[in-house]
């Protein structure tokens, strides 16, 4: 289960152990139904199940957030998650902590 924190302009969400396909409709409730504008931040401390269906639904988060103009960090990645985000690229669309 996803865990959603309101911190002041920040919306945190704090990952399962799963973040795979199984979690996309789950992590899209989660800011579907926000301003585009909103900031966020990832946390990815307790990920241990990371598929490259995450990777599309970080940048379908990110596209809803207006590419570009999207505030979003992605913090406690294991060395592993690290690996596969810069092999992504995604610190180009990231901000990774």
């Amino acid at each position: 289960m996803i865990m959603i924190e309101e911190l002041d302009s920040r919306i945190i969400l704090r990952l399962p152990e799963e973040f795979n396909f199984k979690t996309h409709r789950e992590f899209r409730e989660c800011y579907c139904h926000r301003d585009p504008r909103q900031s966020y931040k990832i946390d990815f401390r307790a990920v241990t199940n990371f598929d490259s269906a995450a990777l599309g639904m970080l940048l379908l988060l990110r596209s809803h957030c207006g590419d570009d103009k999207a505030d979003i960090h992605l913090s406690n990645c294991s060395p592993r998650i690290m690996k596969i985000m810069e092999i992504a690229k995604f610190g180009i669309y990231f901000q990774i902590e």
